[in-house]
């Protein structure tokens, strides 16, 4: 039999001890319903019917009673009401008569069927007669009584018959709990059996299954499985003994070759210059480099196996790779020396002096198959000390150069300046505006030399900050008083904004100062004449920001990030900057990283441009 035969068969079989319980629990229901049913038919109405006969009775006597009264109530209304209440009387009258089911309740109904004419007929004298008030308590309200007592033999009568059915139907319910309760649990336990006993004729094949399986794949191929069944598991097992058989033949086969490429593989690596180390999903260190061994000064013995956050904690050059592999998400990290080689480069210094640097690229090893699912790392560090000296060597001859140029030319600014000096002669128009461009020239020669100088000093690493208290009007008005007279030559409006809940802060007034005034200097150049110009102060969360906005042509975002480089000088209008080397954003960005802080710009072509810097809020 095939197993899907099995399985539905037991299904099938639950299935009919479910149905047999609820056709009998049906059953039993059924009963005790037209049980109820039959009382509420037989008796309930009758004993309803004649509390109704009770009421009307009682009404029938309240109204004869206040016709006997006389003139205090209008007599009729109170006929009116009489007949109406011999109406409703008649008619329970007759759902007695039409539900009659017990042993003397006929002859009640008939006898009072009799008593009801006879006492309808003495109404009838009451109408007529001239001695209503003797008729009324004399004949009238001892009949009432007699008729009341009737309809409540009545309804003790079909009460009795009541609480006997009761009892009957209250015994039939228990019949029915005791049975259904039995059914239900014969089945569970039939059914309890054939869940236990089937799933594991069906399981036990398959766990001795899974059994071999783990074995083989523990490299025990000479797994076998009995084949007792013509079934789908029978079929399964004759499956894998044939993959059991073609597996231990691959592996003859290939494990040789497999070593070949793998022993290949680890002797590239190792043959590979720069330094390697690979680590697993779990940052385990599975595959060192001889130029890895040599950077991280360990031997391979005490690196491979290890977890890297554990070899983090004795070695710096480790602990500095993790570091990389934390902060970038990215497949593999790019450091361009250019930029921020300081802080991307890790310096070797060996015990005879010798200083190497090195670049830290991480790649993040993802599966193909599984999207976002790791593999590994791969920490490559490549030996950049040459082009690092070469740098420094550039940067050593800029500043040199920059200073040699400097004195020369503050001399030339000099001799020009006395040129112009009326005591030492007069020179004729030509003369003088000859002198004029001369020192408009020396004088961006000096601003470039120094803008020079500074970066020189920047990725040197020597700019020191001099931190102090300062407070935000102090460094506005710094900054802003050397453009009065720019300001108003082109009738520029300068509206100065300063939150007054912004403390005295730690800053170096001088720095921070000169980033403010490139910011100003820049916005007076692309402001038109009786422009406005907005420089503001204001507290932010844990830090104060500083802001110039100017009506300028604005910046397009996609030139955003290229205005902090060194060198670059964007176009205003078609024409570009040619008095200055496009350094100044460029050292105002490293002023304010030296301070932890953060510069950026608002602009839209056409729409004016809003530089910005934020600073920690340290007040002390």
């Amino acid at each position: 039999m095939k197993l899907r035969t099995q399985i539905f068969s037991g299904f099938i079989f639950i299935l009919i001890l479910f149905l047999i319980l609820a056709g009998v629990s049906i059953y039993y229901l059924d009963n005790v319903g037209q049980a109820s049913e039959r009382i509420l038919e037989d008796n309930y109405s009758s004993v309803k019917a004649a509390e109704e006969l009770i009421v009307s009775l009682a009404k029938v006597d309240q109204i004869l009673s206040k016709i006997c009264l006389g003139s205090n109530y209008n007599e009729d209304i109170l006929l009116r009401i009489l007949e109406r209440e011999k109406e409703i009387f008649s008619s329970n009258l007759e759902i007695c008569k039409l539900n009659v089911s017990e042993v003397g309740e006929q002859e009640l109904v008939n006898a009072l069927t009799t008593q009801y004419r006879d006492y309808e007929g003495q109404l009838y004298d009451f109408r007529i007669t001239s001695d209503r008030v003797g008729l009324y308590f004399s004949v009238l309200q001892r009949k009432n009584e007699i008729l009341r007592e009737s309809c409540t033999k009545l309804i003790d009568l079909n009460h009795s018959a009541l609480s006997d059915k009761d009892r009957v139907v209250q015994k039939l319910y228990f019949n029915a709990k005791v049975y259904v309760f039995l059914i239900l649990i014969l089945v569970l336990i039939i059914s309890g059996l054939s869940i236990y006993k089937f799933p594991q004729m069906i399981v036990k094949p398959i766990l001795d299954i899974t059994e071999k399986i783990k074995r083989i794949a523990d490299g025990d191929y000479e797994q076998k499985i009995q084949v007792d069944s013509d079934t789908e598991l029978g079929n399964l097992s004759k499956a894998f003994n044939i993959m059991s058989v073609k597996l231990k033949e691959f592996e003859e086969s290939n494990l040789e070759e497999i070593k070949a490429q793998k022993s290949r593989i680890e002797t590239i690596i190792k043959s590979i210059n720069d330094g390697l180390v690979i680590l697993n999903e779990s940052k385990d260190v599975i595959l060192v480099n001889d130029a890895a061994t040599m950077i991280l000064g360990m031997p391979e013995t005490q690196l491979v196996g290890k977890n890297a956050n554990e070899l983090s904690q004795q070695n710096s050059v480790m602990r500095s790779l993790l570091n990389s592999l934390e902060q970038d998400d990215n497949t593999s990290s790019y450091v361009d020396l250019g930029e921020d080689q300081t802080r991307n480069l890790i310096k070797i210094e060996h015990h005879e002096g010798k200083q190497e640097f090195y670049t830290k690229d991480v790649i993040d090893v993802q599966n193909v198959d599984q999207k976002n699912k790791s593999l590994g790392y791969i920490l490559l560090l490549k030996n950049v000390t040459y082009f690092k000296q070469s740098d420094e060597a550039k940067t050593n001859f800029i500043a040199v150069a920059s200073h040699e140029f400097k004195t020369p030319l503050s001399a030339i600014n000099m001799c020009l300046m006395l040129l112009q000096d009326k005591r030492f002669g007069t020179l004729n128009p030509e003369q003088d505006e000859i002198v004029v461009s001369m020192k408009s020239e020396v004088q961006r020669l000096i601003k470039m030399v120094s803008e020079l100088l500074d970066i020189s000093k920047m990725e040197t690493g020597s700019i020191e900050l001099e931190k102090k208290l300062v407070s935000p009007k102090v460094i506005m008005e710094y900054s802003s008083s050397p453009f009065e007279v720019q300001l108003g030559e082109k009738s520029i409006a300068l509206q100065k904004i300063i939150d007054p809940a912004i403390p005295d802060f730690m800053a170096d007034t001088e720095k921070i100062s000169w980033v403010l005034i490139n910011f100003l200097s820049n916005a007076i150049r692309y402001t038109e004449k009786n422009g406005k110009i907005t420089i503001e102060a204001r507290k932010l969360d844990g830090a104060v920001e500083f802001s110039v906005k100017d009506r300028g042509p604005g910046i397009a975002e996609k030139d955003h990030e290229k205005v902090f480089q060194r060198f670059v000088q964007l176009q205003s209008n078609g024409v570009k900057n040619e008095k200055g080397l496009g350094l100044g954003l460029a050292i105002s960005k490293e002023v304010i990283t030296e301070h932890n802080g953060e510069i950026g710009v608002e602009s839209e072509l056409g729409q004016g441009s809003r530089f910005y810097f934020r600073l920690p809020l340290e007040t002390a």
